[in-house]
């Protein structure tokens, strides 16, 4: 026994009653689990089938292995209880001798072991780096095929709840206030240490599974958070790297990040503001700036009171009452992804034609849709609980002191940003995990080949912060796509993809940028429905 009081399977015999009747695990199959833990780690367990099918545009199937890396849950104690990792592994061609690419998800929380993940393969983007390599999709502890999996199914059923329950507006917002600290004792009575899921063990856990396959070094790709998690491997063990890829980066001395929130948004909305002003058509149809500035003026007479129709009886309906901080969330929303952002000044001319009545009209049905997702939802892009663990051990939001927004922010970010603000001091509150020590606030400097991505429009890491990234690595070299929004290989890049093709080539040679200038220019929605472009 550990001085815990836990075994090697994370069984403890004070609670093994309690735990009885939590997760019916019965006092055989505890001993069972302590005998596989004894086995040493890191160490690899194939699954027979693998968690999703990628095939490619072509149909042909990608030959791929999953399973998992078994790891301790606390890196620092290799004989106490274990997490696993969900990985898919793509094989390379046969006699593929380079570093494998490991890809990791952003969220934090999310994964990228999914059938859409097929794209990734195709000879038009990734496919080319296996003819010298293996490429491993790998899960962060607590997320997409990991055991456990710290989902809270309560924070995406909220809503459908307080329809069923009729609860009011208040009544709602402690709902999904108590959801998070559900889960989180849901976890401790489980046996799971909360404390373990920071970036710090991510880490950890990518050395681990990179011993555990064999490989002497790898080569690194991370989305968003992952880009962070990418930072910390090389701040922390940048000998295990060939190379390493950024897609959406934000200094790890960014220790103010939720606070940042009002001033990324307000500088990707004036960089699409400025396209379009470059846009004949777009310009003589539209004034973004405006349009959110008009939006946020009109709860200036408190809120709207939108009504719902039920999805489970569309003859009886709800109020919901929206306030500016919810418009301000929703235009948020649209600034990330390619089809969201092209849209955005046409759809806030539709919802905004008739004032606080086309609000009421047009969101109505929007939030009908939504609720009868939340009625039966499927599973969680993000797992919640993991998300709220990792987030809140890395510079958390901890009181009001901390909801304050820089100055100069227009309205519109300031709502947004306090909104995100009190929204992470409640679940920071919640979960109550250690914050992590003040070294992994210290940004990377190492000498290491980093290719760093970033879209000119991306409201979550603007240009500005990958900047400051790249400025710091003295091997890194900055692609910024001038009509890019969050994450490059996440809005299919093909441009993004040939780059990091040529990069993990030959990492120690720049790779040229020249397929930037050649993108196509993708234009503007005008309200007729035509593209601006056409």
């Amino acid at each position: 026994m550990t001085p815990a009081g836990r075994d090697r399977s994370g069984c403890d015999d004070r609670r093994a009653i309690r735990r009885l009747a939590l997760v019916t695990m019965s006092g055989a199959a505890c001993l069972l689990a302590a005998a596989a833990a004894a086995d040493g780690l890191p160490r690899i367990e194939p699954a027979t089938a693998c968690f999703v099918d990628l095939v490619a545009p072509d149909g042909s199937a990608i030959r791929t292995e999953c399973g998992h890396v078994v790891v301790p849950e606390d890196p620092g104690d290799p004989s106490g209880p274990v997490a696993r990792l969900g990985y898919l592994r793509v094989r390379g061609a046969d006699g593929a001798a380079r570093p494998p690419l490991f890809m990791i998800a952003g969220g934090p929380g999310s994964s990228l072991i999914t059938a859409d993940a097929a794209y990734l393969f195709t000879a038009k983007f990734l496919g080319p780096l296996l003819d010298a390599r293996d490429i491993v999709l790998l899960d962060q502890r607590g997320a997409g095929f990991s055991e456990p999996l710290l989902e809270c199914r309560e924070v995406e059923a909220f809503q459908w709840t307080a329809v069923e329950q009729e609860l009011d507006a208040e009544a709602a917002r402690d709902l999904v206030r108590q959801a998070i600290p559900v889960c989180a004792r849901r976890a401790a009575a489980q046996g799971i240490e909360l404390a373990t899921y920071n970036v710090l063990s991510i880490v950890a856990d990518i050395d681990a599974a990179r011993a555990a396959f064999g490989y002497d070094r790898i080569g690194f790709y991370g989305a968003s958070y992952g880009a962070q998690i990418g930072q910390q491997v090389l701040r922390e063990r940048p000998a295990i790297l060939e190379a390493v890829v950024l897609d959406g980066a934000n200094a790890l001395s960014a220790t103010s990040w939720a606070q940042d929130r009002a001033r990324d948004a307000d500088e990707a909305l004036m960089h699409l503001d400025a396209l379009c002003e470059a846009d004949a058509k777009c310009a003589s149809a539209y004034d973004i700036l405006g349009l959110v500035e008009t939006g946020m003026r009109l709860f200036d007479e408190g809120p709207i009171i939108v009504t719902v129709p039920r999805p489970d009886s569309p003859s009886r309906s709800f109020e919901v009452p929206l306030e500016a901080k919810d418009f301000a969330s929703l235009v948020f929303s649209l600034q990330t992804g390619q089809n969201a952002v092209r849209s955005l000044p046409a759809f806030l001319t539709e919802l905004l034609a008739d004032g606080r009545a086309s609000v009421a009209a047009v969101l109505g049905p929007m939030l009908a849709q939504s609720l009868a997702a939340a009625r039966d939802p499927g599973p969680q892009e993000t797992a919640a609980l993991a998300h709220a663990a990792i987030v809140c051990s890395d510079d958390p939001v901890t009181g009001p002191e901390d909801i304050v927004v820089p100055e100069g922010t227009s309205d519109y970010g300031r709502t947004h940003g306090r909104e995100v603000l009190r929204q992470y001091q409640e679940l920071c509150a919640d979960v109550a995990v250690p914050e992590l020590p003040e070294a992994t606030d210290i940004d990377a400097t190492a000498d290491v080949p980093t290719l760093v991505l970033s879209g000119a429009l991306d409201a979550r890491t603007p240009t500005f912060r990958s900047e400051e990234v790249a400025r710091g690595l003295p091997r890194a070299t900055l692609a910024v796509f001038p009509e890019g929004t969050h994450v490059q290989l996440g809005e299919v890049n093909a441009c993004a993809a040939e780059i990091v093709v040529r990069f993990l080539d030959d990492p120690a040679v720049a790779p040229p940028l020249d397929c930037i200038a050649r993108q196509p220019r993708r234009g503007f929605i005008l309200p007729d429905g035509s593209g601006s472009l056409d």
